[in-house]
């Protein structure tokens, strides 16, 4: 709560040069602290009884009711993408649920703000509590015509742009993507040269498990004739883990030229290691004598792990040890994935691996031609569990329901709690979905189980 609190103010206030209005804001913050809204409106409303035009006053009534409601309403977003999702194995918390402040509450909040800025129209803190309070009240009309409003006080700054793109991740949050990205689209617009949000708004479709977007906005984040150096990072390493390597180098090729960084010599040498190439000693060798560490320290670390391996050999317990090094970021770790998968491709384990790693990345489609790789290598008995569970997850995902089915059957008599009850559980509901009654008994078995899941508590919720 305090947290909130601190960030709402951030947000929403300006302190004000004159003290007692501090010390109005000032009190009025205590009371809300400590949770205490009715001596909050008391103090406030003996403020306004003497002054009724007071605008620290008639802010802060809106933000008690606000801080109230956050931690009051009955109205939430329930992550059931998350909730149901077999990478998340944790019990049901706090944390699946976001709050949407109702319509009716957010209308009087904004009825006191507005009438603040009938009295003072310079007060560009409430404009912008304005936007934050529509974001979380999914009042997507009301942002758009506010936002639209302060366009002159947005454009005064292109780093504004990186600020106001908070409101369309608010909207994402509360399960309203694609009006999200609405507002995303509505805010880049304001910064037609501006490659770092056309990237940022490519990384949330990569990461919703949307490629195809995200390469269309990476094409517009490298169209730009101004682009930083972050943007051109972020969208290699999209690229990369896309599995678009020579757009990828090619992308680090063209930071690295700009601003004479080495990034793309050691991506050049990941990527002939990925191929088996020996040059990529080499490769290396020229980027660690040239990069700083302080600069290149995950690349320097990674390129010290490969380059003993020109004289010795690279076995498959090298690849795992690489493979399951939670130090390595994703978009090298992809390239070792593919060395793996040539490599050891006798070996299930490469495909088991690279399958997953496509799966977090919502990329069900090119998850299950990895896995179904896995499936003709014969996996061995301790493996096979976990390869029917992310097949089955990525067919179900991919709507190729009847499939996933044939992966989820084995499952049902699992004696793993948290695979069995999955099955159950998506077995159930898939059943349920084509209208055969045994859905119904599953989700009944379900719900007697023993042993607690996030699968048993949404059957009974």
């Amino acid at each position: 709560m305090k947290l909130l609190v601190s960030v709402l103010f951030f947000l929403l206030f300006f302190w004000s040069h004159v003290f007692s209005q501090k010390e109005i804001i000032a009190t009025a913050t205590e009371f809300i602290t400590a949770e205490s809204y009715g001596k909050a409106n008391h103090y406030l409303d003996s403020i306004l009884k003497k002054h009724p035009k007071n605008v620290d006053a008639l802010m802060m009534k809106g933000n008690v009711l606000l801080n109230y409601t956050w931690q009051h309403t009955s109205k939430h977003y329930f992550n059931i993408e998350r909730a149901e999702s077999v990478f998340d194995t944790t019990s049901i918390n706090q944390s699946f649920f976001v709050p949407i402040i109702p319509d009716d509450t957010s209308k009087l909040i904004e009825h006191y703000w507005k009438q603040c800025l009938a009295i003072d129209s310079t007060r560009n803190d409430i404009k912008k509590g304005l936007c934050s309070l529509y974001s979380i009240s999914l009042r997507i009309d009301a942002l758009k015509k506010q936002l639209l409003q302060i366009k002159k006080l947005i454009t005064e700054s292109d780093e504004n742009a990186y600020v106001y793109a908070e409101y369309a991740r608010n909207i994402k949050v509360r399960g309203q993507f694609d009006q999200g990205m609405m507002i995303y689209q509505f805010i880049a617009d304001m910064f037609p040269h501006l490659a770092g949000i056309r990237c940022d708004m490519a990384g949330e479709y990569f990461y919703n498990g949307r490629p195809n977007d995200a390469l269309r906005y990476l094409d517009s984040t490298l169209s730009k004739n101004d682009i930083d150096q972050t943007s051109f990072i972020n969208a290699a390493t999209i690229y990369s883990m896309l599995g678009y390597y020579d757009v990828a180098y090619k992308t680090f090729k063209k930071y690295s030229e700009r601003d004479t960084l080495l990034v793309a010599n050691f991506y050049k040498g990941l990527t002939m290691f990925a191929q088996m190439d020996t040059g990529f000693y080499d490769q290396l060798l020229n980027f660690i004598q040239h990069a700083d560490e302080k600069s290149y320290y995950d690349e320097i670390q990674l390129a010290q792990k490969l380059i003993p391996y020109r004289r010795a050999s690279f076995d498959f317990e090298d690849y795992l040890a690489l493979a399951t090094n939670s130090k390595i970021p994703a978009y090298y770790k992809v390239l070792l994935h593919q060395r793996g998968m040539k490599q050891f491709k006798e070996s299930c384990t490469p495909f088991l691996f690279y399958g997953y790693f496509q799966c977090t990345l919502k990329n069900y489609g090119m998850a299950t031609q990895f896995l179904e790789e896995f499936e003709n290598c014969k996996p061995q008995t301790e493996q096979a569990d976990y390869w029917r569970m992310l097949s089955a997850y990525a067919l179900y995902q991919s709507g190729d329901t009847g499939n996933a089915l044939k992966y989820f059957e084995p499952l049902l008599k699992s004696k793993d709690a948290f695979r069995k009850q999955a099955a159950e559980y998506f077995t159930a509901k898939t059943l349920l979905g084509t209208g055969e009654k045994y859905g119904a008994t599953l989700f009944e078995e379900l719900r007697d189980e023993k042993e607690a899941t996030k699968y048993r508590w949404l059957v009974n919720k």
